[in-house]
């Protein structure tokens, strides 16, 4: 028997759930698990290679798109097909959304699609981005559920307008932090038929559709966005919202189990769900939500493979993920989840939530990123220049060229 240890963050349902039900592993496998939880900003801004290597590396650990592809290029990463393939007769693997292990599968080729290449992670959670709004507040303003981007930047004007500045009219992430560039804003932009890097491989978000989506983007946040906008983490964001601070939010579907908790919300049972807006274009526009997958990771350097991979079947497995879906950890990977009765009966009272998310997740939502080793750079250059652009200290067409040229000259390979 081995110790299996296991790295991964705080304030995170999927995590808790582990640490909730380790005793359960031990006892299933005889194995012992050795668990290591850091604080989120740090874990998220994934300088934690020195955790990953060592005398004591952790076995497996917590990533998603973008930071997995930087632990690709330094090597921390075990492909996964080999095990998934001998595993369990009770595992299932065929059980998992296509669309996600789809997200997780990578040459490690700057530009190659993801889809190709080997299994690089499991998903256990995941989300995409809808459009989440506040029923009591549309209803005071005799506002319309917004179908286009436009539509949804007139609307939270008007609700700013109509509440005398009470209340603002949509929610936005914003703190200096690489994932800022990619919920809501990523959605926008992709749906306004802009992309980060072009068939050549050269980054194209100054180009003239890119300038035009931010441009829209940053007008909007000072009209009618978070007057805290540079402050507003994802955690905030999504109490604010669930408090009624905001009447309009895209961004990530998981805050469903912040919204219906009244430990969180008090607007429990009164939030309502939809697609994300379109981008301009007729007849109808592109609608491209974004996607992101939480997920287990074997690392490459474990010395302890087999047992690391007796956790990840545990921890991924069809019982474990219903239950902790339960718990807070949402959405759900397997379709038998989506699918199990007391699921459907539990999400029946969350407007619009089933069908919405479910769809994003199987249908609409991609990786919509170029995958490359060094994405975490240019995401993070990305949203200073949108940063700069708010607060005033370039243009958005300015911001965003020297960003592109700094990226640019980032490796990518």
């Amino acid at each position: 028997m081995a110790v299996v240890r296991f790295f991964g963050p705080d304030t995170d349902a999927y995590v808790s759930s582990v640490q909730r039900h380790v005793r359960e592993f031990e006892e299933l496998t005889g194995h012992t698990a050795a668990l290591r939880i850091i604080p989120s900003d740090p874990y998220f801004s994934n300088r934690i290679h020195a955790e990953l290597q060592g005398d004591e590396a952790a076995d497996v650990y917590m990533s998603g798109p973008v930071l997995l592809w930087e632990h690709v290029a330094a090597g921390f990463v075990e492909p996964l097909d080999d095990y998934v393939n001998g595993a369990s007769a009770d595992y299932h693997p065929e059980d998992f959304l296509e669309s996600l292990l789809k997200a997780n599968r990578w040459t490690g080729r700057f530009g190659d699609p993801l889809g190709s290449g080997p299994l690089l992670e499991i998903p256990v959670n995941c989300e995409s981005y809808n459009l989440a709004f506040v029923v009591d507040t549309m209803d005071r303003f005799d506002l319309e559920i917004p179908q286009t981007w436009d539509a949804y930047f007139k609307t939270a004007s008007r609700v700013v307008r109509q509440s005398g500045g009470s209340l603002r009219g949509f929610g936005q992430r914003g703190i200096d932090i690489w994932h800022t560039m990619y919920t809501g804003y990523a959605t926008q932009f992709w749906s306004y038929g802009a992309r980060d890097f072009d068939d050549d491989g050269r980054c194209a978000i100054a180009s003239d559709v890119a300038v035009t989506a931010t441009e829209h983007f940053i007008s909007a946040l000072k009209a009618s966005g978070p007057l805290d906008w540079t402050n507003q983490r994802w955690y905030e964001l999504a109490l604010d919202f669930a408090n009624g601070r905001y009447a309009l939010l895209v961004d990530s579907d998981h805050y469903v189990a912040y919204f219906e908790n009244p430990e969180h919300s008090t607007h429990v049972g009164r939030i309502g769900y939809a697609l994300p807006p379109a981008g301009p274009g007729a007849p109808g526009g592109l609608r491209r939500p974004n996607l992101w997958t939480w997920s287990l990771v074997m690392n490459a350097r474990s010395r302890q493979k087999k047992a690391a991979w007796d956790f990840m079947q545990w921890a991924s497995s069809p019982g474990f993920l219903l239950r902790a879906a339960f718990e807070g950890n949402m959405n759900p990977t397997r379709k038998s989840s989506w699918e199990d009765e007391s699921f459907l009966s539990r999400t029946h009272a969350w407007d619009g939530f089933h069908p919405v998310s479910r769809k994003l997740a199987e249908e609409l939502g991609s990786v919509l990123v170029t995958p490359c080793a060094s994405y975490l750079g240019v995401a993070s250059r990305w949203t200073r220049a949108l940063l700069e652009a708010y607060e005033g200290r370039a243009t958005v067409k300015d911001a965003l060229r020297k960003a592109a040229a700094d990226i640019d000259r980032m490796p990518k390979r």
